[in-house]
């Protein structure tokens, strides 16, 4: 029981470092466009200590989840209500109502930007850490030569069976997998690529193609058909399967393609051929791979810019099943705050476990996740939400006209009981996890 709840305080303190740098977002751009900023903090309840800056309380406070930037402008907002006042005409010099709502808009608009900036950079760095990849010689066939296994005949006529992948341009792959992130990057366009093709270099190109699940360019690894680690005493690493029901085996997808689920292999160990039997189609090994430390892209700021996107449109897609009440798909992404917490709390401190490494790439991947979802939620057309405060001040552009104070904190009530419904809605999702599952 310790144990989680020590990841759940790592994950919270995680996830509270994140809303500090949405809430430090704000106070940056408020500064950048001369708003004054009376309280900046990181942590939320009583203050434990504090300095002043220019026109600012810098505060530690009591509970280190989270911070708030709190702008100067109350005074007026309260002093216009009393006087019931139809707009704030009447303001302090520095006060957020003083603006205008292009400025606002800016303000507002710092704290998710500030967010998927972060994620960005997080992903970035992750992908500058080398990490041990499987490498395996970038021999390849088009997928049309094994169409059974993969269920579909799309042709690559660029590419043949037992091409090796030399280059593409001036980028020289290392192995299969240095391709295939390669091929990743620069979906939709033609690749040119030099390839070995029986002993000669050639040049050829792939082409995308289209299909129902996207774009694809129809080829996969040729791999050799040799045992790594085994979980049987009936294969050993380095052993090479040669038949398979006397069929010829050379490549993986050789073996793959057989029909039968029960079926016999001649395994060819040191010169010496020997027989083993397959039961359900259940292979005891692994093939074997090389491993090669790498980082994650040799473009690591791209690499992060894409990557943020998906996982900003998969966090706005989840989103949007779970306030539409499509529960069964919303629930296979978005856990509850605490669920989520003891979750990042875990997976860090086994990755810490593995490797120090191997530890500061996952944060970093985790932080990330956390800062775009934050991102995402953030942009919820809720008045006390960011998205909501921006569409109000889109709203007064376009009519050239403010709200009164009297609508504006209506808004803002109302903001609050969304913002509240939603907080129990997500809570009701740990509730179901811990006693209901």
């Amino acid at each position: 029981m310790l144990i989680y709840l020590l990841y759940m305080i790592i994950g919270l303190l995680g996830i509270g470092f994140i809303i500090f740098l949405h809430e430090l977002g704000h106070f940056a751009a408020a500064r950048l466009l001369k708003v004054d900023v009376e309280v900046l903090s990181y942590g939320m309840g009583p203050r434990l200590f504090s300095f002043y800056g220019r026109n600012t309380e810098y505060r530690l406070s009591l509970i280190p989840f989270g911070g708030y930037c709190r702008m100067k402008g109350s005074l007026d907002l309260m002093k216009a209500l009393k006087d019931d006042s139809k707009s704030m005409d009447k303001t302090e010099a520095g006060s957020y109502f003083g603006t205008t709502p292009a400025v606002r808009f800016l303000i507002y608009l710092a704290g998710p930007l500030s967010n998927f900036i972060i994620g960005v950079l997080m992903l970035s760095l992750s992908a500058m850490i080398p990490v041990e990849r499987l490498s395996d010689p970038a021999v390849v066939t088009p997928i049309s030569e094994y169409s059974a296994v993969f269920g579909e005949d799309i042709k690559q006529n660029g590419v043949l069976k037992g091409d090796t992948l030399l280059a593409s341009g001036n980028h020289r792959f290392i192995d299969w997998q240095d391709a295939e992130d390669y091929i990743k990057e620069h979906s939709g366009e033609i690749i040119p690529l030099s390839v070995l093709r029986d002993g000669q270099k050639t040049e050829t190109e792939l082409l995308p193609i289209e299909t129902e699940n996207g774009i694809v360019y129809g080829i996969t690894n040729l791999q050799e058909a040799v045992v790594g680690r085994s979980m049987s005493d009936d294969f050993l690493p380095g052993d090479r399967i040669t038949e398979a029901d006397g069929k010829t085996i050379r490549y993986t997808l050789d073996l793959y393609s057989i029909d039968s689920k029960d079926f016999t292999l001649t395994v060819d160990r040191d010169g010496k051929l020997i027989k083993r039997e397959i039961k359900d189609g259940i292979l005891p090994f692994a093939w074997r791979s090389d491993i090669r430390k790498s980082a994650e892209s040799n473009h690591p700021f791209s690499y992060g810019m894409r990557r943020a996107t998906e996982m900003s449109a998969a966090a706005l897609s989840a989103l949007g099943a779970f306030l539409t009440l499509n529960l069964e798909d919303a629930m296979t992404v978005i856990t509850g705050p605490v669920k989520a917490a003891e979750s990042i709390g875990g997976i860090t401190a086994l990755a810490f476990s593995e490797s120090g490494v191997s530890g500061v790439r996952t944060v970093l991947m985790l932080l990330a996740m956390v800062s775009l979802s934050i991102s995402v939620g953030n942009m919820l057309p809720i008045p006390t939400f960011d998205g909501g405060q921006m569409l109000i001040n889109i709203i007064e552009m376009i009519k050239r006209k403010e709200l009164s104070p009297r609508a504006y904190v209506i808004l803002q009530l109302a903001g609050m009981l969304m913002a509240l419904l939603i907080m129990i809605a997500m809570y009701s999702l740990d509730i179901k996890a811990y006693f209901f599952s």
